[in-house]
């Protein structure tokens, strides 16, 4: 219900750790999303939570019975006068919190998706308004307490005996960042208070661990709590990992698990010689993942595909895969999540003829009845450590590029092109003239 940035095996590992502490009070600061009350909920527990955000204020001071004093801003009443009904400073108001989150960052900015974003919501408010209100009256959770207070102070008033569970930001900016369109349009009596310093962290780290019953993560790796290392997680193969420490705790582990398919087909391989048609065949997600782990580079992290398709030639071997997603900010535009070729070949462009398969008009006609959308353009970002990409130059238009946010690469490349102006026989018939040299020569180990 409530907005979560912790992974299911977490809240695991908080309910086993804390089923060892003596029950009574447990401490809570920098409570969030109230992740860590959830997990300790119906364990006997009395849960004392405090924070500094406006989305957790609400949330707290509701499960609290306290008054929210959360109100539109003046400059923002007439923009958002839809949602003045709904901030009753009770349960309605939270509601408004926690949708408010999902679209507010669209207010007032320009684009098709951003306004489209924000005239949903509108049409379909009392409709949305209405379902949070009852999953939030089915909510079971109880705090005994919640105070609006920095994190540096209210542990200063913590019994030294009693155990603290939290989940502190460990790099500044984090909550001030995601809750800044709440902020923008509402206001509330919001406490002062300085962002956490390198010194300040320390010091959290300091107040939380100088007691017999702890447990903090973070998703940096924190050197000053290397003996109490108690686990790392990562949920997905794409999530950054969570590292757990406590006073006393199980070791645990928890790493991603794909499933895989097996592919019947033959590949393309060394010593054979490419034929036409080409072909497209649609892909399980388990042989998807299994021909991804195959044949792409293992730094590139996957992701899911809602469209998955092998590139087959005229004897029904596969030559390369192409995924893709439906675009989340242009309506008539594909992502290209993945494209690769098999290999060992005796074509040293191959994926450049999988780019051209993914970009024909048969890809086309298969995106459109998987996504229930016309589709005019292609999309799909490269990793390199070269200022283009080889693969795509030539059949793509480079539109961005910039340092890469990934290791092991220096550039992040962002290329966009048409789909649809070729048939995937004017795709081979291309390829074959440009850069289908075949190499025949006799490889070393081969």
């Amino acid at each position: 219900m409530f907005q979560g940035t912790i992974p299911g095996p977490m809240r695991a590992i908080v309910r086993e750790t804390a089923s060892s502490w003596p029950r009574g009070p447990v401490y809570i600061p920098c409570c969030g999303n109230f992740t860590i009350e959830r997990s300790l909920a119906g364990m006997g527990f009395a849960l004392h939570s405090s924070d500094v955000s406006i989305y957790t204020t609400a949330v707290g001071r509701w499960l609290t019975r306290q008054p929210m004093g959360i109100r539109l801003r003046e400059e923002s009443a007439e923009q958002l006068s839809w949602l003045a009904d709904s901030l009753d400073d009770g349960i309605g108001t939270v509601a408004t919190m926690m949708l408010g989150t999902r679209f507010l960052a669209s207010v007032g900015r320009d684009g098709l998706w951003h306004e489209r974003v924000v005239r949903s919501y509108r049409n379909q408010w009392k409709v949305k308004y209405a379902e949070t209100v009852e999953r939030l009256n089915a909510s079971d959770l109880e705090l005994a307490s919640y105070q609006v207070e920095d994190v540096r102070s209210w542990l200063q008033k913590v019994p030294s005996d009693a155990p603290v569970c939290s989940f502190p930001p460990f790099y500044g900016g984090g909550y001030e960042k995601l809750y800044e369109p709440l902020n923008e349009h509402f206001t509330w009596d919001a406490p002062e208070y300085e962002p956490l310093s390198d010194a300040d962290v320390v010091d959290v780290l300091g107040a939380i661990t100088d007691r017999p019953y702890w447990l903090t993560a973070s998703n940096h790796d924190v050197p000053e709590l290397h003996q109490y290392l108690r686990g790392v997680i990562k949920a997905t193969p794409r999530a950054a990992p969570f590292y757990v420490y406590a006073s006393k705790a199980p070791t645990r582990i928890v790493a991603p698990r794909q499933p895989i398919e097996p592919v019947t087909a033959p590949r393309l391989r060394r010593g054979e010689e490419l034929v036409g048609p080409l072909s497209l065949a649609l892909l399980k997600p388990g042989q998807f993942n299994a021909l991804r782990s195959r044949y792409l580079n293992p730094r590139i992290a996957p992701g899911a595909a809602n469209l998955a398709v092998a590139v087959k030639d005229g004897a029904g071997r596969v030559l390369g895969v192409f995924a893709m997603a439906p675009s989340t900010f242009v309506p008539d535009e594909a992502y290209v999540l993945s494209d690769f070729a098999v290999a060992p070949t005796d074509y040293a462009r191959l994926s450049k003829l999988i780019v051209l398969a993914a970009t024909s008009s048969e890809a086309q006609r298969l995106c459109q009845r998987a996504f229930s959308r016309r589709i005019r353009a292609v999309a799909t970002t490269a990793f390199s450590n070269n200022p283009v990409s080889m693969k795509y130059r030539g059949l793509m238009r480079l539109t961005k590029r910039s340092p890469s946010n990934e290791d092991g690469w220096k550039f992040q490349l962002q290329y966009r092109g048409a789909i649809g102006e070729h048939t995937l026989a004017e795709a081979l018939e291309k390829w074959a003239k440009r850069w289908g040299a075949r190499d025949t020569t006799p490889k070393a180990g081969a």
